[in-house]
């Protein structure tokens, strides 16, 4: 599959319901059909509960939709496991991996993380890989590196994979990491993932919402680093408004 080279997303985590998801599906959708792009640039990472309904939705306007986890088993006796083959074949394009949620509620190791990004790229669905350092002041370099070996490790060079900064302090907090901060990872980030033959985008998350980019644009411009400037952002709760999910694509558009 190939990436777009702007990517705006949003993963609702679990705060939907069967009542709200269509209503945020149908918002979503009805503000992207009328702007000119359409849903060029901007994915979403639902539960598998919702792929089906996500892409009847949002696919026919370009979004890319993934969801939010994925077996790292192939099809087989594994009870209550969705396994890559079968996501991508209701058209997941995308899954998200190494979650520190998913690490500290369910025990997930890098491990792991290895395994289920390798059944996705093999069924052709991108890993959207979260890394970050745990906390505030902490190297993201020594962090982070780990990370991507143990998850991209065993995908082959020429898979498309997405890595999403998201610092864990910074998940769930009452703002965004500082944006020169986000700069300096990103470009490393960048130099980390050069050597991969297939396409790489970089996004940040973490607290993330409306004037987020904005703010890390300027400061890669400010210090001269606009290859710290990642391709996008990557909402959790303040997507779930999907007003401020909308706002926030029209931001990184303009930008």
């Amino acid at each position: 599959m190939s990436l777009p080279t702007t990517m705006v997303g949003c993963s609702p985590k679990s705060y939907l319901t069967a009542d709200t998801a269509p209503r945020w599906l149908d918002a979503v959708r009805d503000g992207l059909a009328q702007t000119q792009q359409r849903g060029d640039g901007v994915f979403v990472c639902v539960p598998a509960a919702l792929l089906t309904r996500a892409v009847d939705a949002l696919a026919p306007l370009g979004v890319v939709v993934g969801t939010q986890d994925v077996s790292a088993y192939p099809a087989g006796a594994y009870t209550g496991e969705d396994n890559a083959d079968l996501l991508a074949g209701f058209g997941a394009r995308l899954a998200m991996i190494g979650h520190p949620e998913r690490v500290r509620y369910f025990g997930e190791t890098p491990e792991v993380f290895g395994a289920k990004a390798r059944r996705a790229a093999a069924s052709g669905i991108a890993p959207v890989l979260i890394v970050g350092e745990p906390e505030r002041g902490a190297d993201p370099e020594r962090v982070i590196l780990p990370q991507l070996d143990a998850a991209f490790g065993g995908v082959p060079e020429d898979a498309p994979v997405v890595v999403a900064y998201e610092p864990t302090w910074a998940i769930g907090a009452a703002e965004p990491a500082p944006p020169a901060h986000v700069v300096g990872v990103v470009a490393r980030l960048r130099e980390l993932t050069a050597g991969r033959g297939g396409a790489v985008r970089v996004v940040y998350g973490g607290s993330a919402g409306p004037g987020t980019f904005a703010a890390i644009a300027a400061a890669g411009r400010a210090h001269d680093r606009v290859d710290g400037i990642p391709d996008g952002v990557f909402l959790g709760r303040a997507g779930v408004d999907a007003a401020g999910f909308l706002a926030t694509i029209a931001e990184v558009r303009a930008a």
